[in-house]
């Protein structure tokens, strides 16, 4: 315990500026709770950005240079490129899409040169100080996860058997271990690398240093064991159904399945992690893979950037499709970094990863706005095509394509999520808000054209169609497959029947049976559903879901009854049929 807490200490003296910004994070999430109707959160991420700068520095001044003044300059650095990150987001909130992803780019960034820095041009790889990071994490996580529990179930007894405690009394106590104790805790895992100040130490000195870099990168045996035995298998077996599942269903659409993408990309995340983290281990399982799955990598993620390409010139670039092909081009050069390098000269892929991140949060080719031109020019092609646009005035055309509706509706709708509709001179503010859309450009917002097992949806618009001829009927029976089986007695002059909603996992039978139980007829949500989605393109098309009475009528007789039904509502999704109706009965 003693040692533990001058490890604190020592982490606290070794990082100074760090804690100092952490301490100005703990005040402003104190203020926050506090005040939870106020923003402070670009003071907050203000403070972390501020930290891991510093702490990136003193990475640097450790590895580099020797000179207090040099420290100092570092640390002033910090401060001012905290400044200048507090003055760039400080005009607009930093839970906008834009400013937020490129705070976690930033933070993620200076993760990996803190990792990375120590084992520049030493004999410390990247591996190591991977490993040593790695272990101090999971031990930071154990540690907080305790505390916390343990510090927030006093407070609850002595809330519920002692004292009545403020409601933001836990908030407050799990501020100072989340943002200040676990950091720290973390630092003070940091062995002290091999730098230029070494040359000033002494015989026992050095040995103690050599002594900390050993504990902190030495492996586990149990996490020897789990990286060697159990996830280097689990990949092999994963990377042969990924590759059969690629190989045996290659085909045009296949490229642009959205499920292929996600597929491979975490693939290459797996793969690259678990060759780091078994690059010290000398094994058969381990040399294996070191030597076979980088190069299985490399074709995998070419696959993966052939797919995101494609997928580009269906909708066109997005700033998530920019940063899954940026990670494309990583984790090539990881590929054939790993295939034909050493295993010292990892750390190549830290500094291509570090000035990948660089490059997707700096205008005008960061990932925003390579998205927005992209998409602002794909809107603007497709408004000339069908002469919607006049100088800065969009003219209203309700009778584009189905194909060009969806293309208008998916650009204009992803300009909107990342606040950037003010940014095109030509889209009125507030468009997608109430009926703008419509005055606009002429027609309702139209979605992907839904395919089998998705979704498709239609109701009646009462609005339009307020009245509905009922001559000649002789009940009326509302129904909702919402509402599950049901049973209803029927009297229609002397005689008796009953109605039966019988519910199974895809669809609804509705039987009308006579007073011996006979049926006299049938029809289920299948055939009305399908029935009324029949034209669904025209209907969504038109005037998106809605549906008039006669599109949302069904019919069904024989002999003995006229039934007709009155969709209220449908829809229908992965093979399941659900509708909200009236049902109209002719006894004949």
């Amino acid at each position: 315990m003693r040692h533990k807490l001058e490890g604190l200490l020592k982490a606290v003296d070794r990082y100074p500026a760090t804690t100092i910004f952490l301490f100005a994070t703990v005040v402003a999430n104190m203020f926050w709770i506090n005040r939870p109707s106020e923003d402070y959160s670009t003071f907050m991420f203000t403070f972390i950005v501020g930290a891991l700068l510093s702490a990136v520095g003193q990475q640097l001044y450790e590895r580099f240079f020797t000179k207090k003044s040099e420290r100092m300059l570092f640390m002033l650095g910090a401060v001012l490129l905290a400044g200048c990150y507090y003055f760039v987001m400080h005009s607009a909130s930093i839970f906008s899409m834009e400013n937020g992803i490129k705070t976690a780019v930033t933070i993620f960034a200076l993760f990996m040169a803190f990792i990375w820095v120590p084992t520049i041009k030493s004999k410390i790889t990247f591996n190591e100080s991977f490993l040593s990071v790695f272990k101090a994490f999971f031990i930071t996580v154990l540690f907080t996860v305790v505390i916390a529990s343990g510090i927030s179930a006093i407070i609850f007894t002595i809330d519920h058997l002692l004292v009545k405690v403020s409601y933001n009394v836990v908030p407050h106590a799990l501020n100072l271990v989340f943002t200040l104790f676990s950091p720290i805790f973390f630092l003070s895992f940091t062995p002290p690398f091999p730098g230029k100040k070494d040359v000033n130490l002494t015989a026992d000195e050095r040995a103690s240093q050599e002594e900390a870099i050993k504990k902190a990168t030495s492996y586990p045996k149990n996490l020897s064991i789990l990286i060697s035995y159990i996830i280097i298998p689990l990949t092999a077996v994963y990377t042969i159904i990924l590759l059969f599942y690629v190989l045996s269903n290659i085909s045009g659409e296949f490229w642009t399945q959205n499920l292929l993408e996600p597929l491979l990309v975490s693939y290459a995340i797996t793969v690259i992690f678990v060759y780091i983290l078994a690059s010290m281990l000398e094994n058969k399982f381990t040399v294996m893979f070191r030597r076979i799955f980088p190069k299985v990598l490399v074709p995998i993620v070419l696959f993966q950037v052939v797919s995101s390409v494609l997928k580009i010139q269906e909708v066109g670039i997005t700033h998530g499709r920019y940063y899954v092909i940026l990670f494309g081009l990583f984790a090539v050069i990881t590929g054939l970094v790993f295939s034909f390098l050493s295993i010292k000269k990892n750390g190549i892929i830290a500094a291509v990863l570090i000035i990948l991140s660089i490059i997707s949060i700096t205008p005008p080719i960061d990932a925003f706005t390579v998205s927005r031109v992209n998409q602002t020019n794909l809107l603007e092609k497709v408004l000339l095509e069908n002469n919607m646009l006049e100088g800065n005035s969009i003219v209203p055309n309700a009778t584009v394509s189905n194909e060009d509706k969806r293309i208008i509706t998916r650009t204009v709708n992803y300009l909107n999520s990342i606040n950037d509709i003010d940014k095109v001179a030509w889209l009125p503010a507030n468009v997608v808000h109430f009926d703008n859309f419509q005055k606009t450009f002429g027609f309702e917002q139209m979605y992907e054209q839904s395919h089998v097992g998705v979704y498709q949806y239609a109701h009646l618009d009462w609005d339009q169609n307020p009245v509905v001829n009922i001559a000649d009927m002789d009940l009326m029976i509302h129904l909702s497959t919402y509402n599950g089986s049901q049973l209803i007695p029927l009297a229609i002059g002397d005689r008796n029947f009953q109605l039966k909603l019988q519910q199974d996992a895809k669809l609804s039978t509705i039987t009308i049976v006579d007073e011996t139980d006979r049926e006299v007829i049938q029809f289920n949500t299948k055939e009305l559903v399908e029935h009324i989605l029949a034209d669904y393109e025209e209907i969504a098309g038109n005037k998106g879901p809605s549906l008039t009475v006669e599109q949302a009528t069904f019919n069904i007789e024989n002999d003995e009854v006229l039934v007709s039904v009155l969709a209220n509502s449908v829809d229908y999704y992965d093979t399941q049929y659900q509708a909200d109706f009236y049902l109209f009965l002719k006894i004949k």
